[in-house]
């Protein structure tokens, strides 16, 4: 069943990249925010595109290198929660490449501006937060 379980958690993430695509490119042809930096707009210089790609891969290498561990594949919580932040962390990452900024468009306030990828990085980050607490 955990094979299946991965199985499903990779078309997922799949899904969720085509979902993102889909919709900020809806988005450049409406109303959108571009991001040139972090979380909020942080670190919004143009001169650290570049730098932000390289510790993009990184973790990205990263979170793949951990899906690929033994004690993860037992929990598909954690899987999960990989795979949605790997997803995330994809489509942010095509954006940041092809365009040099971060396609947002869903605007809840004045101060936070975010995307498909935002929300499936934070939804995989709660749940490896609660997979390691419940732990």
């Amino acid at each position: 069943m955990k094979n299946k379980s991965f199985a499903y958690f990779l078309l997922l993430g799949i899904l969720v990249l085509i979902i993102d695509r889909i919709t900020k490119l809806l988005a450049l042809q409406g109303q959108h925010v571009k991001n040139y930096g972090l979380l909020f707009g942080l670190f919004s210089n143009l001169e650290l595109r570049w730098i932000f790609v390289v510790i993009i891969v990184a973790v990205l290498i990263f979170f793949i290198y951990v899906l690929s561990l033994k004690e993860v594949r037992k929990s598909s919580l954690l899987q999960l929660g990989l795979f949605l932040m790997i997803a995330g962390l994809l489509g942010n990452l095509i954006d940041r490449i092809f365009y040099g900024f971060i396609i947002d468009f869903v605007k809840l306030s004045v101060i936070s501006t975010f995307n498909v990828s935002d929300i499936s990085i934070t939804i995989g980050a709660l749940l490896v937060v609660f997979y390691l607490v419940k732990r």
